[in-house]
């Protein structure tokens, strides 16, 4: 929590603390110590000081203390708009108009995704994210899907992994067919060979991906390109720290690599958008997107790129991890949480997964609630009304300093093997993620981290939701691929070899 400092009302105003002792951190340990003492906590434990038997040790490696004052002071995170963009890259955040609300389509079907597309776009959808390929939706068929979109005012971010050639031809034809001229495209391409190449099991190619980007970039300035994904590793269970340094050396990968195929070193980095998963730890996730573009400023400041060019585009998308099969409805909350954090820290683009996802295709009620998720925040909580509003918090600056460093940290070490893609070729990533991943299930298996309406105060008598399956969601990892893993798997695993029995 944080604690101002005595007399911290302005000038002239009455102070609240007059006639109370002065709060100091040695009372406060005082008294801290004593109902710790209470509680049963072995004296050996406080012999250095309370807040060690209060703090919590995070996967990266620093505590998250439970006392943050203004001593010592933390460091200057600068002004929104200006590097390092730890307070975001627009002078006037999000203001008036919020954050883009990002809506992600898997459905195969052309008409029935034709259906919905033009339901989110009625109803606030801003940008739409559309699974396209194998299994998925068919490169041919994306056309027709478009065919009720404005294309010049709503864009249309692909995801498309191996088939980002075909994915990305048809999206240029849609645009042609609907007559916006190259110098109007929005859209963003998806490529993202690092992901594709992981989750494959393969090793990454990216120059011959980023070759295509660069040549399609020609005559279209406002098309974005490359993404650069740190869900991979927040998918299959890592830190937030390994989530940043693998996103950003993965845009620093993409950015040598538009650079070799033609690009100058600005219009690379601005045609790369980043993406970063956000979960249910709000104070945690706020942190992150604020660590992460002052990271990436650290990259473009090292390359040369002027300091009113080193904005990052950071996409917010809600953690596939955290989602629950069972109690399925909790993940409502889960989500609000989640969507809360990613518009206080700052995200340009947001994406709220529907409740049912992790149970297969969503339905349109679950759509219908997770659009309106994001618009309650923005247009009834005024959330985007302030700017930064986590700035200047003793705790979350902090967090932000504290992520910032481990997660620079994990840059350099994959940057020391080689680069984002020699560290997935080379199983680097993938050890360094197991072993965070090994640590998180011991924690959910002692309950340690726990999951409402799964390991905590599950439902006995529910009736499991069942939804069709959701062709972009493969069956089962690729061997020797990346995994996604999500929290309650053993839980309800478990609970699923229990039904049976009792069946």
């Amino acid at each position: 929590m944080d604690v101002p400092e005595s007399g911290a009302a302005g000038s002239g105003a009455p102070n609240p603390a007059d006639g109370f002792p002065a709060a100091t951190r040695e009372r406060w340990r005082e008294l801290v110590a004593g109902v710790l003492r209470k509680s049963g906590v072995p004296e050996d434990r406080l012999a250095d000081t309370p807040e060690s038997a209060l703090a919590t040790h995070t996967y990266d490696g620093f505590d998250i203390e439970p006392l943050y004052t203004s001593d010592p002071p933390a460091a200057d995170p600068g002004f929104p708009g200006l590097a390092p963009f730890t307070r975001g890259h627009r002078p006037g955040g999000a203001v008036p108009g919020g954050w883009d609300i990002r809506a992600r389509h898997t459905d195969a079907d052309p008409a029935v995704l034709r259906r919905r597309l033009h339901a989110d776009l009625t109803n606030g959808v801003g940008s739409l994210w559309i699974a396209v390929g194998g299994t998925g939706l068919p490169a041919s068929a994306l056309g027709e899907a478009l065919t009720d979109v404005y294309l010049d005012l709503a864009p249309v971010v692909l995801d498309a992994g191996a088939d980002h050639a075909d994915a990305a031809t048809a999206l240029l034809d849609a645009h042609a067919d609907a007559g916006v001229p190259d110098g109007r495209i929005i859209s963003h391409l998806g490529i993202d060979p690092l992901t594709t190449a992981a989750l494959a099991g393969e090793r990454p190619d990216v120059m011959d991906p980023a070759r295509l980007a660069a040549e399609l970039a020609r005559g279209r300035p406002g098309l974005g390109l490359l993404a650069a994904d740190g869900r991979l590793v927040h998918n299959a269970g890592g830190s937030e720290a390994q989530e940043l340094g693998f996103a950003v050396a993965a845009g620093t990968a993409y950015l040598r690599a538009l650079h070799a195929a033609g690009l100058d070193l600005p219009d690379a980095a601005r045609r790369i958008e980043f993406r970063l998963a956000a979960n249910a730890d709000q104070f945690g996730v706020i942190a992150k997107l604020r660590a992460v573009r002052a990271m990436w400023d650290q990259v473009l400041d090292a390359s040369g790129v002027p300091a009113d060019q080193r904005a990052m585009r950071l996409h917010a998308a809600t953690s596939e991890a955290m989602m629950t099969r069972r109690d399925p409805h909790v993940n409502m909350l889960r989500t609000t949480v989640a969507c809360f954090a990613a518009g206080v820290g700052g995200a340009d683009a947001v994406t709220v997964a529907p409740f049912d996802s992790a149970v297969g295709l969503p339905d349109d009620f679950a759509r219908r609630i997770a659009r309106n998720t994001q618009s309650l925040l923005i247009e009834e909580a005024h959330l985007a009304r302030v700017i930064d509003p986590a700035g200047g918090s003793f705790y979350v600056e902090a967090l932000t300093r504290d992520l910032y460093r481990a997660g620079w940290a994990f840059f350099r070490e994959l940057e020391a093997a080689g680069g984002a893609a020699e560290a997935v070729g080379h199983g680097l990533l993938r050890e360094r993620v197991d072993a965070v991943w090994a640590r998180r299930r011991l924690d959910i298996a002692h309950r340690r981290a726990p999951l409402t309406g799964v390991s905590e105060f599950p439902n006995a008598e529910e009736t499991p939701l069942v939804r069709p399956t959701d062709p972009a969601r493969p069956p089962a990892p690729v061997p020797g691929g990346f995994p996604v893993r999500r929290y309650a798997d053993d839980y309800e695993a478990l609970r699923d070899r229990s039904d049976a029995r009792a069946g």
